[in-house]
């Protein structure tokens, strides 16, 4: 999906903003340094999993090796205490930070990711 469907599917949510922010290929979307991404990861408070656990009546069944639980063939949330966002605003949105991005990048150090890193690096050294 490019950057208005993107946006277009996270409205159609209609999730409290404070309440989630945007993981991985959908941050780098949303920050300029992507085209395009596959699907959308969200970050979601304790809170708001509560809500989304009855609403999509998600169980550990619903639950990958990676603690995601997929609530439609296109998103995937990952619940997390509030306190423990590391997040940023981009055009109202609150997303991954790249730092954060990065490093989990290197880390993996997939091919699929090489270009992810070197954008991100490029990006962070302006």
């Amino acid at each position: 999906m490019n950057r208005i469907e993107l946006i277009q599917l996270l409205k159609s949510l209609n999730l409290p903003k404070d309440e989630y922010y945007i993981l991985g290929g959908g941050s780098l979307l949303l920050c300029g340094l992507r085209e395009t991404t596959k699907d959308l990861d969200l970050c979601v408070s304790s809170e708001l999993f509560i809500t989304l656990k009855d609403k999509y009546s998600l169980s550990e069944k619903d639950k990958n090796s990676c603690g995601f639980y997929k609530l439609t063939e296109l998103i995937e949330v990952v619940p997390t205490p509030k306190e423990n966002f590391k997040a940023q605003e981009v055009d109202g949105f609150l997303v991954e930070s790249l730092e954060t991005i990065l490093a989990y990048k290197k880390k993996r150090n997939l091919p699929k990711d090489q270009i992810d890193i070197q954008n991100i690096e490029k990006f962070l050294n302006k």
